[in-house]
């Protein structure tokens, strides 16, 4: 089940998976943000086993659709990948963002990523680049939203 939760609930998760050397009860991108909504996965005995940040913020590469959100922290337990885990928290993401009116949803995918993100709806804008904080290489990546929940412009 996916829920809307405090950033606390997910924060430890999203640090393990997405920036390991920091140490454990480091404060997540997010957490300190009372406008940021935190999505969680969880197992029937309440384990966060996914975990996501949505941020309103606009995109850039589509200045036109005001209503946008970031989609971050997008984190699955190694254990719980390849079961439709980051399909349900995407798709709980649109629901939520269009839920609040918003036209688009963005982020900055992990190279690595993109064909998940790609399979989810989401289309590359741009080169890629090395994200600064990581070093890693990203790919800016965009989902325009229409007048009903879970739906795309694919």
């Amino acid at each position: 089940m996916i829920r809307v939760v405090d950033g606390a609930v997910t924060s430890e998760l999203r640090r393990s998976v997405l920036r390991p050397t920091w140490p454990p009860g480091t404060r997540m991108h997010g957490d300190d943000d009372p406008a940021a909504v935190h999505l969680a996965a969880l197992t029937d005995d309440g384990v966060v086993v996914g975990a996501c940040v949505l941020l309103q913020r606009p995109f850039a590469g589509r200045p036109q659709l005001p209503a946008a959100w970031q989609l971050r922290g997008m984190a699955t337990a190694a254990e719980q990948r390849g079961q439709g885990i980051g399909t349900s928290l995407v798709e709980a993401a649109v629901v939520h963002v269009t839920g609040q009116g918003g036209r688009l949803v963005w982020c900055q995918a992990r190279t690595a990523a993109v064909a998940f993100y790609t399979r989810t709806g989401f289309v590359p804008h741009g080169a890629e680049f090395v994200q600064a904080e990581t070093g890693l290489a990203h790919q800016l990546m965009y989902r325009e939203l229409f007048g009903h929940p879970g739906s795309s412009d694919q």
